[in-house]
């Protein structure tokens, strides 16, 4: 039986490492199909493997005459890092569909962070920006991502324009969105406020269905959220990565602030041990940097000036070791977890 272009594509999303130039130069070409299917499909999954020549790619799909390719490929832009894919997200701000320009909102700010940082003077320069542009926007869909920016913009706060446009809106799909922001929104430090205003709106909706989601979701507990960071992000942080989703209930993830791309082979024989790996396993620069609370520093020091809006644990970060095993990878992402519980009194 012959596979699919589809199903190949979601094959290669299953994939825990890094690909192989054969199977990213099929990516590729999926992007050129004539089947806007396999187009989008494609592009939703390169938004996992960033790459510049995957940007570059991105960039260009984003030109497609097919709305929903154009909107996928504005979403998954959101990896980018150039001044050229920020320039190219702020005219489909402007663009004639509302899908669109939703989407190019929301991936604008991240592609911002990723050339900028997420630090006070970017953040004021954002604001300023943001301004101009959501004055021309009259789709109250689309201001909901202006929103989500400005709260990050803010470090996380000032949720109450969203809560009034969640609890005062009239259509439907406005109101699922909100309630998705907010969730995407809520942190360990700020979960009781969120917790606060979605109950507050469950009386105005529509649906019991969403009236039991938010029930259920504010009995949940928000989980610590960091980022491991080292020079390469090809050893050490790799397997504390994957030790934290095993062993914790933290949300993990790794980058490097110069990533080689590649994984160290003591790292892989570790790792192909295993028989439950799931999830994408290769180097990577730092993204979406606003979603972590905290950021773990290994073997480097960070200058807390430059994240203003984390929390920086500095237990590891005279860390020297370039070699470690599966148990010490434990001890210590399971040392990281108590001691942030215990300093925000879990």
């Amino acid at each position: 039986m012959i596979k699919t272009k589809i199903k190949r594509i979601e094959e290669l999303n299953d994939k825990y490492l890094i690909m192989n130039e054969k199977e990213m130069k099929f990516l590729r070409k999926c992007l050129k199909s004539r089947k806007q299917d396999v187009r989008w499909t494609a592009a939703e999954i390169l938004v996992g493997w960033y790459t510049p020549e995957n940007e570059r790619l991105l960039y260009n799909l984003t030109y497609d005459k097919a709305e929903l390719v154009c909107v996928e490929a504005a979403d998954a832009l959101c990896i980018g890092r150039t001044r050229r894919s920020l320039s190219r997200l702020r005219d489909l701000m402007e663009d004639e569909r509302t899908l669109v320009r939703g989407y190019a909102v929301a991936s604008f700010f991240q592609v911002w962070v990723n050339c900028f940082s997420w630090n006070e003077k970017s953040m004021r320069a954002y604001l300023c920006f943001e301004e101009t542009m959501e004055a021309e926007e009259n789709k109250t869909w689309v201001k909901l991502f202006y929103e989500q920016n400005k709260i990050r913009a803010r470090g996380k706060k000032g949720f109450e324009k969203l809560f009034y446009i969640l609890k005062h809106g009239s259509n439907h799909y406005v109101k699922a969105s909100a309630i998705q922001i907010a969730k995407d929104m809520r942190s360990i430090f700020n979960q009781e406020e969120i917790n606060a205003g979605l109950e507050k709106a469950i009386d105005s909706l529509e649906y019991e269905y969403q009236k039991e989601d938010i029930k259920k979701y504010i009995q949940t507990k928000e989980p610590i959220k960091i980022l491991l960071l080292d020079q390469t992000n090809s050893g050490v942080t790799q397997l504390l990565e994957y030790m934290g989703e095993e062993e914790t209930e933290m949300y993990v993830r790794s980058a490097g602030l110069h990533p080689s791309g590649k994984i160290e082979k003591w790292v892989l024989d570790i790792l192909l041990k295993e028989d439950d790996i799931t999830r994408y396993q290769c180097s990577s620069p730092i993204e979406e940097l606003c979603k972590y609370d905290y950021l773990v520093p290994v073997g480097i020091h960070l200058d807390e000036k430059a994240y203003p809006f984390q929390r920086i644990y500095t237990g590891y970060q005279d860390f020297d070791k370039k070699q470690i095993s599966r148990e010490e990878a434990k001890e210590m992402i399971c040392r990281i977890e108590a001691d942030l519980e215990k300093e925000n009194h879990f």
